[in-house]
C-alpha cells in the first residue's frame, strides 16, 4: 500500500472509531438517560438538572482544570498544542454525560468534538512517519470534523465547522482532505449504528422572494445584536468561578433550572427549558397558537438555564443552545411582522445566530441545508449571517478563538521573551578581561553577544565588538570597558518590547532578565523570526 493510501485508510479508519463512540454517546446521555429524564415526573425534572451539577462538581474536585465548554478544547488544543489530552477525555466526558443526561442547558456537539480532537490528536502523535507534515493537527481538524459530522449527521457542517471555529475573521488551511474523508466516514457509521433523520424538521412550503430578502435583512440585524449579546453571557457565565464559590452558584442555578422549567410547562407545555431543545423548539416555532409574549419568553427562559448550566460548572457545548435561541429568535420577529409560520424566519435565525456568535457563517449555512431538509432558505440565510458576522467586532461566544491567521514571526511576537530567547548563553563578569571572554565564546555560533552580570545585569557584550574594543583598549581590557549599554527585557514581556529595543538602539541582540535582574538568556534578530524552527 502506498503512502498516499495508508493516509486515507487512517482517515477514515478514524472517522469509523469517531462515528462509532459518538453513537455510543448519543445513545447513551440523550436517547436513554435524557429521554428518561423528560418522561419523569415534573418535581424529578426539576430537581435533576442540580444533580447533574453536583455530580460534576465532584467530577471537577478529582480532576480540576476542565473546560466548561467541550468544544473550547479543541480550539485550545488547535492553537496550543494542550487542551484535548488523552488523559482528560474520560473525566470529561463523565461531565458531560452528568450535564446533559440531568437535563442540563448544553449540546452534545461540546463531547462530540472533543472525542474526534482527542481521538485525532493522539493517532497523530504515533503516526508521524506515515501522516507526513503536521500530522498532529492534521488529525485533529479531522476529529474535530468527523464529531460534528456525526453528532449532527451533517458532513459538510462538520468540515467547515472544524476549519472555520479556530478564527473569527479566517479559515485554517490545515486538514481539508483529511477532514473530509473522516466526516463522511463519521457520518456513515453514526447513521448506520442510529438513523439518518434530519435533526430538524420543516415542512415544505412556497415562500416569496420578497418575504425572503425582509426575512433576510430584519433577522440579519437582529440576529448580530442578539448574538453579541449571547456570546457575552454565555461566556461571563463560563467564567463565574471566578468570582463566586460553588455553594453560592449552585444554589441560584439549581432555582433557576426548577423555576425555569415549571414556567416553561406553564407556557408550552413542554419541558424546552431541559436538555438540548432543540426538536421542541422547532416544533414550537412551526405552531401558530404560540404568541409573541410565549415565544419571547422562551427565548429568555432558554438564555437563562443555558447560562445557569455553564456558570455551575456544566459540561458541554453551546452550538445547540444557539441553534435553539436562533429558532426562536426567528419566529418572534416572524410573529412581529405579521409573516406567516413557514419556517422561514426560525431557519434564517438559526443560521445568522450561530454563524455570528460563533464566527462561523459558512458552517451555519450549511448546518441549514443539512439538517432542515430546507435547502432554499440557503440563499436568505447567507445574506442575514453576512450581516450578523458584520456586527459582531471582536466578539465571539468561545474564548479559544483568534482574530485571523499569522505568520510565523507575528505569531512569535507575541510570545513571552522566555519563549523566543537563547537559552544558556551565561554571563560575563564586569571584570572578565577580553582575551578569556574570546576562550570561552569566541567559537560560539548560536548567541551574537553575552550579558555582563555581576550578579545584576550591567550591560551587553557584542561578541563582533571584541576585536574593536582590543585594539582601542588593550588586550587586557574587561568586559565593563568593552560592553554596550543596553537596556534588558523582562522574561515575560511580549517579544515586541525586544524587538522595539532592538531597532531603537540599533542592535541584533538584547539582554533578558528575571525578576531579580539577572541575566536569562539573549534575544537576537534570527532567535526572534524563530530561524532555527524552519530547518
Amino acid at each position: 500500500m502506498t503512502n498516499g493510501a495508508l493516509r486515507f485508510a487512517v482517515y477514515a479508519g478514524l472517522g469509523i472509531v469517531i462515528g462509532a463512540l459518538v453513537a455510543l454517546l448519543e445513545w447513551i446521555t440523550v436517547e436513554v438517560a435524557l429521554e428518561a429524564v423528560l418522561q419523569s415526573p415534573i418535581w424529578l425534572q426539576a430537581a435533576l438538572p442540580a444533580v447533574g451539577a453536583a455530580i460534576v462538581a465532584v467530577i471537577l474536585k478529582i480532576r480540576p482544570g476542565l473546560n466548561s465548554t467541550t468544544s473550547d478544547a479543541y480550539l485550545h488544543s488547535f492553537h496550543s498544542g494542550t487542551g484535548a489530552e488523552a488523559n482528560t477525555l474520560l473525566p470529561k466526558l463523565l461531565a458531560s454525560f452528568a450535564t446533559i443526561g440531568t437535563g442540563g442547558a448544553v449540546g452534545m456537539e461540546g463531547p462530540a468534538v472533543l472525542t474526534g480532537a482527542t481521538l485525532g490528536q493522539s493517532l497523530g502523535d504515533r503516526l508521524p512517519k506515515v501522516m507526513g507534515q503536521r500530522p498532529r493537527l492534521v488529525l485533529l481538524v479531522a476529529g474535530a470534523a468527523a464529531g460534528i459530522a456525526a453528532i449532527f449527521k451533517a458532513p459538510a457542517t462538520g468540515v467547515l465547522f472544524a476549519m472555520e471555529s479556530p478564527y473569527k475573521r479566517d479559515i485554517s488551511r490545515h486538514g481539508l482532505i483529511p477532514a473530509l474523508v473522516a466526516s463522511a466516514a463519521s457520518y456513515l457509521t453514526f447513521v448506520a449504528i442510529l438513523d439518518d433523520d434530519p435533526l430538524l424538521q420543516f415542512p415544505s412550503t412556497e415562500v416569496r422572494l420578497q418575504d425572503e430578502i425582509v426575512a433576510a435583512l430584519t433577522i440579519g440585524v437582529l440576529a448580530g445584536l442578539v448574538a453579541r449579546g449571547l456570546a457575552h453571557v454565555f461566556r461571563w457565565a463560563k467564567h463565574l468561578d471566578d468570582t463566586y464559590g460553588f455553594g453560592a452558584r449552585f444554589a441560584s442555578s439549581a432555582v433557576i433550572f426548577a423555576v425555569s422549567l415549571l414556567l416553561a410547562q406553564s407556557l408550552v407545555d413542554r419541558p424546552l427549558t431541559l436538555g438540548l431543545g432543540a426538536e421542541m423548539a422547532a416544533d414550537i416555532v412551526l405552531d401558530n397558537k404560540f404568541g409573541f409574549a410565549t415565544v419571547l419568553a422562551l427565548f429568555l427562559l432558554r438564555v437563562l438555564v443555558t447560562g445557569a448550566t455553564l456558570g455551575v460548572g456544566g459540561v458541554g457545548g453551546v452550538f445547540i443552545p444557539l441553534v435553539v435561541q436562533g429558532l426562536l429568535l426567528g419566529r418572534a420577529v416572524e410573529i412581529l411582522v405579521g409573516a406567516d409560520s413557514t419556517g422561514l424566519y426560525p431557519v434564517i435565525g438559526l443560521a445568522a445566530v450561530l454563524g455570528a456568535a460563533y464566527r462561523t457563517p459558512l458552517a451555519a449555512v450549511v448546518f441549514v441545508a443539512e439538517t432542515t431538509g430546507r435547502a432554499e432558505y440557503v440563499i436568505p440565510a447567507l445574506i442575514a449571517t453576512a450581516i450578523s458576522q458584520s456586527l459582531m467586532g471582536e466578539v465571539s461566544v468561545s474564548d479559544g478563538q483568534r482574530g485571523e491567521r499569522e505568520g510565523q514571526l507575528e505569531r512569535r511576537l507575541k510570545e513571552p521573551c522566555s519563549a523566543v530567547m537563547i537559552e544558556g548563553s551565561g554571563k560575563i563578569a564586569p571584570e572578565a578581561d577580553l582575551l578569556s571572554v574570546i576562550d570561552d565564546h569566541g567559537t560560539r555560533t548560536d548567541a551574537l553577544a553575552v550579558p555582563v552580570a555581576g550578579p545584576k545585569y550591567e550591560g551587553l557584550l557584542v561578541l563582533h565588538d571584541l576585536a574593536a574594543m582590543m585594539l582601542e583598549h588593550g588586550p587586557e581590557a574587561t568586559a565593563r570597558e568593552a560592553m554596550r549599554d543596553l537596556p534588558s527585557v523582562h522574561q515575560d514581556a511580549p517579544a515586541v518590547d525586544a524587538a522595539r529595543l532592538m531597532n531603537e538602539h540599533d542592535t541584533s541582540a538584547i539582554a533578558i532578565v528575571d525578576d531579580d535582574d539577572r541575566p536569562v538568556g539573549v534575544v537576537t534578530a534570527m532567535s526572534l523570526a524563530g530561524l532555527s524552527q524552519l530547518t
